[in-house]
């Protein structure tokens, strides 16, 4: 099974939208378009995170090359611990989180299901905000496009959530739903190796460390 370390950086500005303008027709008479429905600006956010991002696939995880999962599906889960952020105001730092997710097939076929789970001792206004950014509502990276390929989004649990971020040996669990301890990956003779992922374009992260899952 495929465990990436990393940290990350995400974030979402405000958008602009502009005002109705008017149209010419054949008689050369000005008429005001209809009023446009006024779309929900997105709110202004961002983080830097330390990531921790597991899956069903082999390692290497096919789905960051645009190749088909291993198993067929995608089953997979992530944990962030946010070292700094905002969310329109609200201080973020050290909010903790994860979300779990099932794909029957591949990623972007969709038909997707999904859980939210945020740590128990973030407060009322964090949490909300972390479902802010997790609903996809205001943009940003995976936040933004997973939430296209979810059909079924089961509501936010509020659990303790323990996080290690410890290069190949970090690990964390939401208490009593799910947990992951990994470990460096091995050479049949035992030698010790640490391959690392390179995404220029990622939306997930932008580099990575690759462990083994030894608990999942």
């Amino acid at each position: 099974m495929t465990v990436l370390v990393a940290r990350c950086s995400d974030e979402k500005e405000n958008a602009t939208i502009g005002n109705p303008g008017t149209i010419r027709d054949s008689l050369n008479i000005h008429r005001p378009m209809p009023a446009a429905v006024p779309m929900p600006i997105p709110t202004k956010w961002n983080f830097d995170a330390e990531y921790i991002t597991q899956c069903n696939c082999d390692w290497g995880c096919p789905c960051n090359f645009n190749a088909r999962p291993n198993q067929g599906n995608c089953h997979g889960a992530g944990a962030w611990r946010i070292t700094r952020g905002t969310f329109d105001g609200t201080k973020l730092d050290g909010v903790v989180f994860a979300a779990a997710y099932f794909f029957p097939g591949l990623i972007e076929q969709g038909g997707g299901t999904a859980r939210l789970y945020v740590d128990a001792r973030a407060t009322a206004d964090q949490r909300k905000a972390i479902g802010a950014i997790h609903s996809g509502k205001n943009g940003g990276g995976i936040f933004e496009v997973f939430p296209q390929l979810v059909s079924n989004s089961l509501p936010t649990k509020v659990a303790k959530i323990d996080f290690r971020f410890d290069g190949a040996s970090s690990g964390y669990r939401v208490d009593g739903i799910m947990e992951l301890e990994c470990e460096p990956i091995k050479y049949p003779d035992g030698m010790v190796i640490s391959p690392t992922f390179t995404l220029p374009h990622g939306i997930e992260f932008k580099s990575a460390l690759a462990a083994s899952a030894k608990t999942w």
